[in-house]
């Protein structure tokens, strides 16, 4: 080692006249023992100067260790941004709706292509909080017909309960069958994107109703599609909450 080479040569002229201490002594030659040219030293020798063999020896190894290292950074690199593209890629899969919602969509000509793009990326988890708090509500609009939700669900004036329904009146059980119908049905969020007082949502669902005084057997002329995928328009008014204010 240069710097324990460096620190023996120093002390060499002490060694010599036997002045060092007993462990400084030892030290020294153990030293020595394992160096040649500090040995040399010591005999009065000159170190001998290396060859060209040598040189050339060194000049090679430092060649493959830079190449070594090269080859290592570029590994780390290459491992890196593989991690990093895996990583996007799962989180960008698991944040993308399934391309078949699009196909269903596609002869549509009503949604633009910002609806589209909505459709195709779920939103972030804030968004879909929002949502969820609008599909607590809206299983009311399945089972019941509009007066039964002004009247008796919801206890308020009929303005106050249409304001606060929205557009989802659009599924009630129609008046003449109301109480009549039994309805199964399901209702899935797709996508939600919320931003400043405005916001749209995907929702998939279907239902069938059956006809409670006949066996239970389905209406044909007001059993609803199934597997719908519509887009809603949300608005958020004063008090906070958001409504849906247009179907699309």
């Amino acid at each position: 080692m240069k710097n324990e080479c460096s620190i023996v040569r120093d002390l060499l002229p002490l060694y010599a006249e036997g002045m060092l201490s007993e462990d400084s002594a030892a030290f020294v030659k153990e030293h020595l023992d394992t160096c040649e040219e500090c040995r040399a030293l010591s005999a009065g020798e000159e170190p001998s100067a290396p060859t060209d063999a040598d040189t050339e020896q060194r000049t090679g190894e430092a060649g493959v260790l830079r190449t070594l290292k090269k080859k290592l950074r570029k590994q780390t690199w290459c491992a890196i941004f593989i991690t990093a593209a895996v990583v996007l890629l799962v989180t960008l899969m698991l944040r993308l709706n399934s391309i078949d919602y699009l196909a269903a969509i596609s002869s549509a000509e009503q949604y633009t292509f910002s609806d589209r793009m909505a459709l195709l990326f779920k939103g972030d988890y804030s968004d879909q909080d929002k949502a969820e708090a609008v599909l607590s509500n809206a299983h009311i609009v399945f089972e019941y017909s509009e007066e039964e939700i002004y009247n008796d669900v919801l206890a308020m004036p009929r303005d106050e309960a249409a304001y606060a329904m929205g557009a989802l009146v659009r599924y009630c059980v129609p008046e003449m069958d109301a109480g009549k119908m039994l309805t199964i049905y399901h209702i899935d969020l797709l996508s939600a994107h919320f931003s400043g007082d405005s916001g749209k949502m995907w929702v998939k669902y279907g239902y069938t109703r059956y006809d409670k005084t006949h066996n239970l057997t389905p209406c044909g002329g007001t059993g609803g599609a199934i597997d719908h995928i519509v887009l809603w328009k949300l608005e958020k008014y004063g008090d906070g909450y958001w409504r849906v204010v247009e179907i699309v």
